[in-house]
């Protein structure tokens, strides 16, 4: 079992990859191109499905679904562990949201890869 030390760490880690992958994100799609073009759904370069044929901006956004998946879930966590304490509880806890964190990952990084293929025209 990882220590709370080493959770705590990633945390903070992941707090500051937040911030980073997310003013990429907001860099790169919201300030490259007029907002209106940015948030159509066409074939215009700057559309929403746009950002998914740039395989870099489809992994920064799967780098930021990960950061924002395991910080959100370990501060939900940390919280709970807090409103009752005992080994029992924070083992039962600690299972249950990793399940859900995989769950979140797995669906988030479902569907940015059924954007990428729809984006590349291959579905």
């Amino acid at each position: 079992m990882v220590s709370e030390r080493t959770l705590m760490l990633i945390h903070y880690l992941t707090g500051l990859g937040i911030l980073v992958a997310g003013a990429v994100h907001i860099g790169t799609v919201f300030l490259t191109a007029p907002v209106k073009e940015n948030l159509e759904f066409s074939g215009s370069p700057f559309s929403v499905m746009g950002v998914y044929r740039n395989a870099i901006l489809a992994a920064s956004l799967e780098a930021l679904l990960l950061f924002v998946a395991f910080h959100a879930f370990n501060g939900l966590r940390v919280i709970l562990i807090e409103l009752y304490q005992s080994p029992r509880w924070e083992r039962a806890v600690t299972w249950i949201l990793t399940v859900a964190a995989l769950l979140v990952v797995i669906y988030g990084t479902r569907t940015i890869l059924i954007a990428y293929s729809i984006a590349q025209g291959v579905a």
